[in-house]
Parts: C-alpha cells; structure tokens; sequence
C-alpha cells in the first residue's frame, strides 16, 4: 500500500516533518520529546542521529496509552566530520554557510518506528553541493530568517534551494525526513506483525 489513512504518533515538533506525512494521508498527531540534542563525545554524526532519533521514540512511546505507531527522526548537516545543527545566532548561521560555499557536505536523516516492543532504526546520506556563495548573497539569506531554525542554516525546500548546486540522494531527507524510506519501513513492519 502506498498512501495511508491511519493514525501516528510524530516525535518532532517539525512543521515540515508533520505536513510531510499529512501528505501521504496520516493523521498525525504531535508530541514532541524533551530529549537534549548534544552529541556524545566522540559520537560520529550518524551514531548521533540514530541514537537521538531512538531516544526520543522510545520517550514518546513510554508515556502513552495507545497502540499506534511513534515515529521520530533526526536530522543534521556534516562538513569536515563537523556537525553543523541549527544556528544559534546570524553570525553562526553566516559561518556555517560560508563553511558549505563551494563544497559538498553530507546532510544525515537517521528515523525510527517505534511501538510496543518493536523498534526499527534506519539512516538516509545525501550528499549536497553549494554554489559558489558571495558575502551579500549569505547575508541577504541569513536575514530572510529561513535557516534560524534549520539544521545547517540552510532549508533546501525554501530560499535555500537557490543555494544549491547539485544533490546526490533523497531530496527529502536534506528537507528532514526521508519520507518513501519511512513509509516502505512502516510496510514492512506491519506486514511482518500479521
């Protein structure tokens, strides 16, 4: 089955992570989980994201009182084995932009379905390539206010796109969530619980 009218449990206080799944017909509700996103140390970007993703579906999960579906995700922008995540200032978003100019990063969406005693982790690596960015081009976005809240300072789905040269993998999974990979999981799960 491709497209669903069913009910979830969406671990993310995401607007695009909750219109993405709308989109395929689940009714979503939302609940966010409270847990910190700090790397460990010497954790790598993608046993970061899956371990983030885990916790907070495990989290949500413990406190309800029904059957459906948790799903939680996280995403993050690497460059240079760095983790970029969301800005927490212009001059930090600014930085992060000028890092990624010109170069290929990796972007990391690692998601997790979670119900009762099942739990499934997967990742999703797309690799992207930024134009050539000049000071005024970087500020002018930066001033949009667009990547205050994105991982990378960057959203690809918005005016951020036009930052973009090339992509090489999920255009969704750059947006937050990988959304044919989390659908083709969820199949597979239900189809192995019958």
């Amino acid at each position: 089955m491709l497209l669903h009218s069913r009910e979830i449990i969406l671990a993310s206080g995401s607007p695009r992570r909750r219109e993405m799944m709308e989109q395929m017909g689940f009714k979503v509700h939302v609940r966010p989980s409270d847990i910190p996103e700090i790397p460990d140390e010497n954790e790598g970007p993608m046993a970061y994201t899956r371990r983030l993703c885990e916790e907070k579906a495990r989290s949500v999960s413990s406190n309800l009182d029904s059957d459906l579906w948790v799903l939680a995700a996280d995403t993050v922008v690497v460059q240079d084995e760095k983790i970029l995540e969301k800005p927490g200032d212009f001059e930090h978003a600014v930085s992060m932009l000028k890092l990624l100019s010109g170069r290929w990063h990796e972007v990391i969406t690692s998601f997790c379905w979670n119900r009762a005693d099942v739990l499934r982790v997967e990742s999703v690596t797309t690799r992207v390539k930024f134009w050539d960015l000049d000071a005024k081009t970087i500020a002018d976005y930066v001033n949009s206010g667009e990547p205050m809240d994105k991982a990378g300072a960057y959203g690809i789905q918005g005016l951020g796109g036009l930052l973009v040269e090339e992509i090489e993998g999920s255009f969704h999974s750059v947006v937050g969530l990988p959304i044919s990979h989390v659908v083709r999981m969820l199949n597979a799960l239900e189809s192995e619980s019958k």
